[in-house]
């Protein structure tokens, strides 16, 4: 039976360990939280407690400067911001369970919470071109899993997370009803990704609904898992863990890097998807809310992918001042 100190000030000795800490930490946030989330962050605490002398290995050791100084020795900006993620989530439970926290009981404070973040490059991941996008569309290996494969990039098209598109449900996949041109997506990314935003509705396009439809009737398999269904499945009708769905990337880059000299990374869709919004003139509201960004990162992450508005697009805003003053002299 644990009991947690109940001082309003910080503790600044508490006598529980760090694996002892990590391993509640773990415990009370697992039900909330995806398993590959769970093994993400209990990898990354693993490694810190690892990284402290044996002596140091108690709470008292979460200090700012020895954290940044470990997350120093990678030199890998996405294991840098993944370190940083679970530190930050682990201080926070401590803080809520007052175990390690500044402020009082009406404001208690995560001690980490100003742990710098290294800077994300200027530019997101680059976009693939239009003819590459067809390339790829039409090199995809032919094999038992060649329908499966095929509705997986079509719907990464649409700018989706690899974690979303491998998560999706079946139920949440809405195919077009008779009459209608395009179906929808429902993205629940409350459990499933970084944000907390909640449940987005993102339309179908034509050629993920034709490669969906296709790999439903001719070679998805019968469901067999347990839990809820999702769309894309193994050949014994289970859920793709993220191990198999690493490996099927891997096989898919080898053999279009070998066919057309393309370097196949999923993220690079993503960026692909927000360009061509951009280019059309979606709102960037719209964009943000499609590509289900935070709203109060939004727009950094738009310029990221996309960059600015060209200034030829700019001068298409219709004038509008000569009908508040009159026409220009």
């Amino acid at each position: 039976m644990r009991t947690f100190p109940t001082k309003d000030s910080r503790v600044k000795s508490p006598r529980f360990s760090l694996a002892e800490a990590v391993g509640w930490f773990l415990s009370d946030r697992e039900p909330e939280l995806e398993q590959t989330t769970i093994k993400r962050y209990r990898g990354n605490l693993k490694q810190f407690m690892a990284w402290l002398p044996e002596t140091e290995r108690a709470l008292s050791s979460l200090e700012p400067g020895r954290v940044e100084r470990w997350l120093r020795t990678s030199k890998v900006h996405h294991t840098r911001m993944n370190r940083i993620i679970a530190m930050r989530s682990f201080s926070r439970y401590l803080a809520e369970k007052k175990l390690w926290y500044e402020g009082d009981e009406r404001l208690r404070i995560s001690v980490l919470r100003d742990i710098k973040v290294p800077q994300p490059l200027p530019k997101g991941t680059p976009a693939y071109r239009d003819e590459e996008v067809r390339t790829i569309m039409q090199n995809l290996p032919e094999n038992g899993t060649s329908l499966r494969t095929r509705a997986i990039v079509a719907v990464e098209l649409h700018g989706f997370r690899a974690k979303e598109v491998r998560s999706m449900l079946l139920r949440n996949v809405v195919l077009p009803r008779k009459g209608e041109v395009m179906g929808h997506f429902v993205i629940d990314s409350r459990r499933q990704t970084k944000t907390s935003d909640g449940v987005r509705i993102v339309p179908m396009e034509p050629v993920a609904k034709d490669a969906i439809v296709r790999y439903i009737r001719l070679e998805r398999p019968t469901f067999t898992g347990d839990g809820e269904e999702t769309l894309f499945l193994t050949a014994q009708g289970k859920p793709i863990c993220e191990n198999s769905w690493n490996s099927l990337v891997r096989r898919l880059r080898t053999e279009l890097k070998a066919e057309v000299g393309i370097h196949f990374r999923q993220h690079r869709f993503r960026s692909f998807r927000t360009a061509q919004l951009h280019a059309e003139g979606t709102p960037d509201s719209q964009i943000i809310e499609v590509m289900g960004w935070e709203p109060e990162n939004g727009l950094r992450m738009l310029r990221r992918y996309a960059g600015r508005v060209p200034l030829t697009t700019l001068k298409r805003i219709p004038i509008m001042l000569d009908r508040v003053l009159g026409a220009s002299a």
